[in-house]
């Protein structure tokens, strides 16, 4: 499962980029830039696809310096072996929990959305276990199922949202500019956080068969996520006004679901529509459990495998029974992306390389290659 024979091309690292970034944080991303930025909340996102951007880069580069070395050792070498293991602690628990909300979150939605008289639980427990199932079989077969996953969660959505940017009306992105910077500045800030499943960079190196032009390919991953987060967020804000988005708690999703697909003969097309989004659920629960179960094994180094996925996804399933309502599930996850995403997306990794980088630790590519 956790083996380093477990190899995946950049390309599919691209891809498992893309589709762990893309997820849940999209469902909400527009209400929450309108709140801070108005009608012109769509700038709050490309201020957070800047800094993303820049948070790729750094994580790349970090594991770029120890191209074959797992998470946990190359932090050792670092800031020592027991600062790393707290480190990594940190980072398991930042995936549990926010995978946790997410998955809570995904229950409510269906469970308003399709399936009304199903306990929410039920459907957590559903997609937990087929992600964990997922993560059970590897690097490699995660990169493969990407690789499929991805043209059937975008092409749909693809299609849905060019239906509805050519009705929306774009008057209500006017007037532009019209927003306090300091607002639009805290909104990219924010929106930055929604990008997470960057740091999963940090972890990948050892499982790529070419590592050269690993860094470049990641941040145009992140590139791509972003100008799709940029036209969802304009498409919805032109399309329902900055007033409605406020009063919905998904107005993305409420989006999909109003779109009248022409010639349809399906009774329920909300399902249909909704089916891609579950997927791109299902590929971030999968890579939730699997990296939260690789560095556990990577810390502790004993104990199969499968107990790992055992624990971790009955921790996951436990911790996303605690909240109450949609509000408060809400509240803890914004707390979590400004929490523990500021430490992770952008702390931990840029430390870590510049404490590398004034150690002079690591090696480039060309020493790797001649000691190979």
């Amino acid at each position: 499962m956790f083996s380093s024979k477990n190899k995946i091309s950049v390309r599919q690292l691209q891809i498992l980029l893309i589709l762990d970034i893309f997820g849940m944080g999209v469902t909400f991303l527009p209400k929450k830039m309108v709140e801070f930025g108005g009608q012109n909340g769509w700038i709050c996102v490309i201020i957070g696809v800047i800094f993303a951007c820049i948070c790729a880069w750094i994580s790349a580069s970090l594991a770029e310096k120890f191209p074959d070395d797992d998470f946990v050792t190359y932090a050792g070498k670092i800031v020592s072996k027991p600062i790393a293991i707290i480190i990594t602690a940190g980072f398991v628990l930042k995936i549990i929990f926010s995978l946790s909300m997410e998955l809570r979150i995904f229950s409510e939605i269906v469970k308003q959305t399709i399936l009304f008289n199903t306990p929410s639980y039920a459907i957590s427990f559903c997609m937990l276990i087929v992600g964990a199932y997922g993560a059970l079989k590897g690097y490699e077969i995660r990169g493969r199922i990407a690789e499929i996953l991805i043209f059937v969660i975008f092409i749909p959505m693809f299609i849905i949202f060019g239906f509805i940017a050519s009705g929306a009306d774009y008057t209500n992105l006017m007037p532009f500019f019209d927003t306090n910077n300091t607002e639009i500045l805290y909104g990219g800030i924010f929106s930055l956080f929604t990008f997470s499943g960057i740091e999963f960079i940090l972890f990948a190196y050892p499982y790529l068969k070419n590592k050269k032009t690993a860094k470049k390919e990641s941040v145009k991953a992140v590139v791509f996520v972003g100008i799709i987060m940029i036209l969802i967020t304009v498409i919805t804000i032109a399309k329902l006004g900055p007033f409605d988005i406020k009063n919905q708690i998904w107005p993305v999703l409420e989006l999909m679901n109003t779109v009248d697909l022409p010639g349809t003969f399906l009774e329920r097309q909300d399902a249909v529509v909704m089916s891609f989004w579950i997927m791109s659920v299902f590929i971030i629960v999968n890579a939730g459990v699997y990296f939260s179960c690789l560095l556990t094994k990577h810390t502790i180094k004993k104990g199969k495998n499968i107990w790992y996925v055992v624990i971790i996804s009955a921790i996951i399933f436990s911790i996303s029974l605690i909240p109450g309502d949609i509000s408060e599930i809400i509240n803890i996850t914004d707390k979590i992306y400004m929490s523990f995403g500021a430490i992770y997306i952008f702390a931990i990794p840029f430390l870590l390389l510049i404490i590398a980088k004034i150690r002079k630790l690591g090696d480039s590519f060309e020493n790797t290659e001649r000691k190979n």
